[in-house]
């Protein structure tokens, strides 16, 4: 990109520049450099035009400052979070992986129960009893009396699971 040579009058000095810019660019910039120098004399009357021109020149210095900071900590920012993006994805690809296996093994195991005669369980999703509505399971219960004494031990095998004699 060529030079652009370009004069600029702030605050009543000349200034001569030598830009890669735009020339309406760095006159937009000389623009707001006039204005806030102005507005920096406005508000303290006795400040001369160098004084503004130096505590204006700070003030953009002191914002360049604190955009950088600001900009670093974006990019560290978006560098964290790209880093955990990609864990993320690491880690739904790993669960992928882990979830097609156990797929295989599910498939491998049905197989095999399928070839042994037995039929494969099924899930409560697909047993109808799930669905169905509670049963009232009726039935005669043992009268206990006061002339009958009980066992312990048959109070205790009461509960016990029976193992068809063993």
């Amino acid at each position: 990109m060529a030079k652009n040579k370009i004069k600029l009058n702030i605050c009543g000095f000349e200034c001569g520049l030598c830009s890669n810019e735009d020339e309406n660019y760095i006159r937009s910039i000389g623009s707001e450099v006039q204005q806030a120098i102005n507005d920096m004399m406005e508000s303290n009357e006795r400040l001369s035009v160098t004084m503004a021109a130096i505590i204006t020149a700070l003030n953009y210095c002191d914002e360049a400052h604190k955009s950088a900071d600001t900009a670093d900590n974006l990019r560290t920012q978006v560098k964290n979070y790209l880093e955990d993006s990609s864990h993320a994805r690491l880690d739904a690809e790993e669960s992928k992986r882990e979830l097609e296996r156990v797929k295989h093994e599910n498939q491998s195991l049905r197989a095999r129960l399928a070839t042994e005669g037995e039929p494969p369980d099924k899930s409560e999703e697909e047993s109808p009893a799930s669905n169905a509505a509670p049963q009232q399971i009726t039935g005669e219960l043992p009268a206990i009396g006061p002339e009958k004494e009980a066992d312990p031990e048959s109070f205790i095998n009461f509960f016990e699971k029976s193992d068809g004699g063993q």
